[in-house]
């Protein structure tokens, strides 16, 4: 048997054909659960105050089925701005009934938007009549939006980052370095965060090259006034390097790993615990706080 490249893209292509029916169903029948990672500054050993929103599917026998089974059907067969309401929806319904509100207030969750809901017409006007309603404060929201589809709908990414923006939500460009890896669009995005994929953060250390890239993206985020996130941090020695970069925060198993939201708002710090005291403070901090 002879091995072709169009073997692996048959195999997923049959693969995505069988899950589509089972992730039609999930959206009718509302299974799926939303989970939180931390994200942490790069020199910061506190408590995390952002967090980015993940998305899991749960199949019929009650297993959690994991994004790479069905975000690939998802966007193969144009379904993704479905699963993104359904996120959008159900995410800031959870924060918006959290009994702590002012922690959630003072913490960034991020959520990730794809790009088929990039280029929907519909979409954008969606999800800012659902941040409205929410009644949360718009800059406890943020939204990822992947680099290459940034690129391949450039138009649309900058209405999308001047709308959010304007309307008081971050924005970060997500795997950044993973499609065009350019330095030159950036000027038509605007973005808050710019998160460095992983490719250069794992052997970040024994790697000279990925150490340039990072030092590279951090000082022209840092022209910007965007901040950096380096993701798929797994090791103390890889999180203190990045700092020595310049990279602002950090994400990935050596930080923590994904749960259930529920279990995270939960758990968040009581207002006493964040050396709140008084109103002033509070406002203060509300207002500068780095709170995905």
């Amino acid at each position: 048997m002879v091995f072709r490249d169009l073997d692996a893209s048959i195999v997923q292509r049959h693969s995505d054909l069988s899950e589509i029916g089972n992730l039609q169903s999930a959206l009718i029948d509302d299974r799926f659960v939303l989970y939180a990672q931390p994200i942490a500054g790069s020199k910061d050993v506190g408590a995390p105050r952002k967090y980015e929103v993940l998305t899991r599917m749960i199949d019929l026998d009650g297993t959690l089925v994991p994004p790479n089974r069905f975000l690939s059907a998802a966007e193969r067969y144009n379904m993704m701005p479905s699963v993104d309401r359904w996120v959008v929806t159900q995410a800031l319904r959870q924060l918006a009934e959290a009994e702590n509100p002012l922690e959630i207030n003072l913490t960034r969750f991020s959520i990730n938007i794809s790009g088929q809901s990039l280029t929907d017409p519909e979409f954008l006007p969606f999800l800012r009549r659902s941040v409205l309603a929410s009644g949360l404060s718009p800059d406890a929201l943020s939204f990822e939006i992947t680099e290459s589809s940034a690129v391949r709908s450039i138009e649309s990414a900058g209405t999308f980052i001047q709308q959010m923006r304007e309307l008081g939500c971050s924005v970060a460009l997500d795997d950044f370095g993973t499609g065009y890896c350019s330095f030159s669009y950036l000027q038509d995005l605007p973005v808050d965060f710019i998160k460095i994929d992983g490719m250069f953060v794992r052997g970040l250390l024994d790697n000279t090259l990925s150490q340039a890239i990072v030092a590279g993206v951090s000082g022209v985020a840092r022209v910007m006034g965007a901040a950096t996130i380096a993701e798929y941090v797994e090791q103390d020695g890889v999180r203190e390097h990045l700092a020595s970069l310049g990279v602002d925060f950090v994400q990935g198993f050596g930080i923590g790993r994904p749960q259930p939201l529920s279990e995270v708002l939960e758990s968040m710090d009581a207002p006493a615990a964040l050396g709140l005291t008084d109103t002033f403070r509070i406002t203060q901090t509300f207002v500068v706080a780095e709170v995905h």
